[in-house]
């Protein structure tokens, strides 16, 4: 069975047969592209598994029609074989079984589209060549993914603390999986993922595990476990065969990128269904954005344009699925209208039948074969071994929280600020029940009010600074329009000096013209003289007139560029004052990161941590943290006398969500 596929492959009627599979899946494709428009349309609030269902239907139905279509051209050239015999042709015909094609067009005058389709046939080989070489670099591709994946299962892990074993399982479990599902962390992965189908396994960041709240992680787990369930890894390698064959149409790319987007969809939504806790779920995504964001896979330009976690958020939240974008609905559209053009361009109306055979049954005339339509496509990269993850934080979430610690009359206040209320409150260290923090707001709001008086004269720095950088381009801006001006007086002034000369050419010509009147005739002399005066007089009011003109032309011109020039000194000065700012904000940023990088390496040399990875602290003036442990008086009082100078009161990193140091009641982070 594998040779006679082979066979019937590799044979010249499988090569012209398989060309034209590669053909038409272009049109079939543009088809293609108008139903999942017209699916996305319809289920705007239909469940993400209805939309999965439908999409991953359509790729298996394109990929039956393409079986089919490979099927019909290749028993279609035998067809059409039998309905010419072997004949003998009179002068004007060709020799010895001439095959023609029922869809073919005969005319004199090949127009475009008969010039394509002619093309089609005589380069089918080529067409498949060059398709074989894309398909196995492209197989060659995914098969790297496939070993990638395999060396990661392997491959600096590390097993996570036996009750997050014991607590997958028990989440397998809720989610009705029978199999043993292994969880390690991996020195490999940024993101959390699922790898193999037999014998899965969950690969988590190192330090993954310690770096989110519980229910947090519950809910990044149970995502992966819905992968595991809904065995996406076999519809994922599925998908990646199809792109493979298909790398060039861009619709079966588009599809098969919306079927991974559904996807993810899906299994967020079983997550949920576990939970029952939409805030935990959608508080992972946000902590986790930046691990997304640095592993994901390239896409179509438009579907890789779209913020994907904003989408996954609002649909978990509003429960509405999203509607085509501008670019989709763009593509949608010119699908469309493609396919209606080549419908009626390559409609049966404008072909012409086939001659038959004539009285002499072994003489047929000669008819000029086309073959089918060839569209085009470009080919779109394939994403080899799509990781399915949990997406991080990312900016912008609409709450705003502000942390205030500040010393006021030997007490320490720490104070935070939600939307502008207090949810807690500490001082001296003791925690202010919330219940009790209204009674201490006479104490704290003459705090507050401070801090926002120092906090309204740094904006009218910052904002006097941006009003002096704005003068300086408006300074700068009206120089050039004043150096323009002055081109324009100076063009002006030389165009005044030719009319000029142009008018002392006149003058002479004239005179000339005089000379010769006065020479030809002796009557008229005294009449050319009369003439040749008044010439000369109008000739010298003209020239005077001229010549006050460009002066006074030239005086305005020099007064423009003198303006101009001090114009441009004065934009220097601003742009020179705007720049010693700027680099004094620098200096101070510099400043803090050597600070920071400084008592790094001294928790490193004093044997506290080996690197960075995970790395959170706090240093205050009571107490140092490093990875949650309290660390030795020693240590502490050693690095607070180097650190903690000035006013400064306390330095963190990475330390609840802040990187930054807090010096008379005002915090600094990035």
């Amino acid at each position: 069975m594998n040779t006679f596929f082979l066979n019937t492959l590799f044979s010249q009627k499988g090569i012209e047969a398989f060309s034209w599979t590669l053909i038409h899946s272009l049109w079939q494709g543009l088809v293609l592209a108008v139903l999942v428009g017209v699916i996305l349309l319809m289920t705007r609030k239909a469940r993400p598994a209805l939309r999965y269902a439908l999409l991953t239907g359509l790729l298996l139905t394109f990929l039956a029609v393409s079986a089919g279509t490979f099927w019909w051209e290749y028993h279609q050239i035998d067809r059409v074989a039998a309905l010419v015999p072997e004949v003998v042709l009179t002068q004007g015909t060709l020799h010895a079984g001439y095959l023609i094609r029922e869809n073919l067009w005969v005319a004199e005058q090949e127009d475009m589209a008969s010039k394509i389709l002619r093309f089609g046939t005589e380069h089918a080989v080529l067409i498949v060549a060059v398709w074989w070489l894309v398909f196995l670099l492209k197989t060659f591709q995914a098969a790297s993914g496939l070993y990638y994946i395999h060396r990661i299962r392997h491959h600096r892990i590390r097993p996570v603390p036996e009750r997050w074993h014991h607590r997958v399982v028990e989440l397998a479990h809720r989610l009705k999986i029978n199999r043993r599902i292994a969880l390690v962390e991996s020195e490999r992965v940024k993101v959390p993922l699922v790898a193999g189908f037999l014998k899965p396994m969950i690969l988590v960041p190192m330090g993954f595990m310690t770096s989110l709240p519980t229910s947090q992680l519950e809910a990044i787990l149970l995502h992966e476990l819905a992968h595991v369930r809904r065995k996406d890894y076999l519809v994922n390698l599925f998908q990646s065969f199809s792109e493979n064959i298909f790398f060039f149409n861009p619709a079966v790319l588009w599809l098969s990128y919306l079927i991974r987007e559904e996807r993810e969809h899906c299994c967020d939504d079983l997550a949920i269904a576990v939970t029952q806790n939409k805030t935990s779920f959608v508080n992972a995504l946000v902590q986790f954005q930046e691990y997304k964001i640095a592993a994901s896979a390239p896409v179509l330009a438009f579907a890789g344009k779209r913020n994907h976690l904003l989408d996954r958020i609002k649909r978990i939240i509003y429960n509405h699925n999203k509607q085509l974008d501008a670019m989709e609905k763009l593509f949608v559209t010119a699908s469309l209208i493609t396919v209606s053009v080549l419908s009626v361009a390559f409609s049966p109306s404008s072909a012409v039948k086939v001659p038959t055979p004539s009285a002499q049954p072994n003489e047929v005339p000669l008819p000029k074969p086309i073959p089918a339509l060839l569209p085009q496509a470009e080919p779109t990269p394939l994403a080899v071994a799509m990781q399915d993850t949990i997406v991080p934080k990312q900016k912008g979430t609409g709450t705003s929280v502000s942390t205030i610690q500040i010393t006021r009359n030997d007490k320490r206040y720490r104070i935070v600020d939600q939307d502008g209320k207090i949810t807690e409150l500490e001082i001296d260290g003791k925690t202010i029940l919330e219940d009790q923090i209204e009674s201490y707001l006479p104490e704290i709001e003459p705090i507050l009010a401070e801090l926002k008086v120092e906090r309204e004269k740094a904006e009218v720095v910052r904002a006097q600074a941006d009003v002096a950088r704005q003068e300086a381009i408006k300074m700068r801006e009206q120089a050039e329009v004043m150096r323009r001006e002055a081109e324009t007086y100076r063009a002006q002034a030389e165009v005044a000096r030719q009319q000029a000369r142009q008018m002392r050419e006149d003058a002479q010509q004239q005179r000339r013209a005089a000379e010769d009147m006065r020479v030809a005739s002796n009557q008229n002399r005294l009449y050319a003289e009369e003439m040749k005066a008044q010439a000369n007089q109008n000739r010298n009011e003209n020239i005077e007139s001229i010549r006050a003109q460009a002066d006074e032309a030239r005086q305005l011109a020099e007064e423009a560029r003198r303006h101009a020039q001090e114009a441009r000194r004065h934009a220097e000065v601003f742009r020179g004052e705007a720049e010693v700012m700027r680099k004094e904000a620098e200096k101070k940023r510099a400043e803090y990161e050597t600070m920071q990088a400084d008592f790094i390496n001294e928790l490193m040399e004093a044997g506290v941590i080996r690197d960075k990875t995970g790395l959170s602290y706090k240093l205050s003036a009571d107490e140092l943290i490093v990875n949650g442990v309290k660390q030795p008086d020693a240590l502490h009082q050693k690095l607070k006398a180097k650190y903690l100078k000035d006013m400064a009161a306390e330095m963190v990193y990475n330390w609840k969500g802040r990187t930054g140091y807090t010096t008379t009641g005002w915090i600094y982070t990035r």
